[in-house]
């Protein structure tokens, strides 16, 4: 009997630790810093092949949404009887992520006299997370230029992301609240997922694969559904049948992979028809069934993930995305130089990979060691009611066990 216990996935909730999910996040991170900072895949076939595999890095970020939904999803859909519901998850949202995103703006202005960077009133938009949207009409707003040292300039662009789960943040939580009901919500996820998907479909047919391209990728409306998909595997797995989901997540995972790999061989531009309509839909999907993969302890997926390096890695997973590519164009001078002087670019690029994977690396453990987490601990203050009940019955519990020794004066 214990045996088959064992091998039973009962429903979660938000208190469960799973981590290997550590592990996924920093399978997302690499596979986008690889992106940003590879290249240059030129020679025998081998070569190219990875490099295409490379260009793909952009995966890593689709892996996040999903693994986003599936986590807010959870703690939005387990706390709705919490008293302060709305604001303490607001709040603690906020001492995540906040802090980080608005202190690298802030350094930005304080280098500004140094680096004499160039501001434009669009950047304003960058501080109430709509910089995606303006970005997307006038590029520019992606880098914050120095005038006297191009190659320092500041590079923003992947924050579209950050904007976008923020936005996500800020409507989800409201439709979990007003409906509250497991399969009210699954179905209505479903639903919005279904209508993003078309309305992909529609906006390329309608615009063109160039304003597709840019539009598509980096907006709210358009990716939903891989923050919902992520919401609706944390939905089911809260259900009587989490079990079978779980076990099932393994199959979802490999049909999925399926015609993504088709995509890619058959249709590889980045406007793509295939790939910015379907293509996200299935991407998404394989990236919850590697998810859900694992969250079975012991597991293959789950071995894979759980080593300590990965883990290391994506417990600073926010800080690594916001710094790798801010100073892209420093790495590239470095590259530049190691390849007049070294020759060629295979060794150079591998200094120069090695050498950004590091100091961004050593910088994120850095910030989130002396910076975040010093606000980090102020979530304590916005625990929830269930917390708040497992610790006051762990201490209860301890002083059942052993109860605190009295005097003759206080028996009395």
């Amino acid at each position: 009997m214990a045996a088959v216990a064992s091998r039973t996935f009962a429903p979660i909730d938000f208190r469960t630790r799973f981590p290997a999910l550590d592990g996924v996040r920093a399978l997302a991170i690499t596979l986008v810093f690889l992106e940003h900072f590879g290249g240059g895949g030129h020679g025998n076939w081998i070569l190219r092949s990875l490099n295409a595999v490379r260009s793909r890095g952009w995966l890593g970020v689709d892996i996040f949404f999903v693994l986003s939904g599936f986590l807010i999803t959870g703690i939005l859909y387990d706390t709705l009887g919490d008293s302060k519901y709305l604001s303490r998850f607001f709040a603690r949202r906020s001492l995540r992520i906040l802090p980080l995103y608005y202190g690298v703006f802030l350094l930005f202005v304080v280098l500004t006299p140094l680096l004499h960077y160039q501001w434009r009133p669009g950047h304003l938009w960058w501080l109430v997370y709509l910089g995606n949207v303006f970005g997307n009409k006038d590029f520019d707003l992606y880098f914050i230029i120095s005038k006297t040292h191009l190659h320092r300039s500041a590079n923003i662009s992947h924050f579209w992301s950050l904007c976008v789960e923020e936005q996500f943040y800020l409507v989800w939580p409201w439709i979990v609240y007003l409906l509250r009901d497991r399969k009210r919500l699954i179905a209505t996820a479903i639903g919005i997922a279904m209508f993003t998907l078309l309305l992909r479909c529609w906006f390329y047919w309608w615009a063109g694969p160039f304003w597709a391209e840019r539009w598509i990728v980096r907006t709210l409306p358009f990716r939903m559904d891989a923050l919902l998909i992520g919401g609706i595997l944390a939905l089911l797995l809260r259900g009587p049948q989490a079990h079978r989901v779980q076990q099932g997540c393994k199959w979802l995972f490999f049909a999925a992979v399926v015609p993504v790999v088709a995509i890619f061989t058959f249709s590889p531009s980045a406007a793509s028809p295939w790939l910015l309509t379907i293509g996200f839909t299935c991407t998404a999907f394989a990236s919850a069934g590697l998810i859900g993969m694992t969250l079975r302890t012991g597991s293959p997926a789950f071995r894979l993930f759980n080593v300590r390096p990965f883990r290391t890695l994506g417990k600073i997973s926010y800080g690594f995305y916001v710094f790798h590519d801010i100073y892209y164009y420093v790495w590239l001078q470095l590259l530049i130089w190691l390849g007049a002087h070294l020759g060629g670019l295979a060794l150079p690029g591998l200094i120069e990979i090695g050498s950004a994977f590091l100091v961004t690396f050593f910088t994120a453990k850095l910030s989130f060691k002396y910076f975040e987490s010093h606000f980090l601990q102020y979530k304590r203050h916005f625990e929830y009611d269930s917390e708040r009940a497992s610790h006051e019955h762990a201490f209860i519990t301890a002083l059942d066990v052993n109860p605190p020794q009295t005097s003759a004066h206080h028996s009395r």
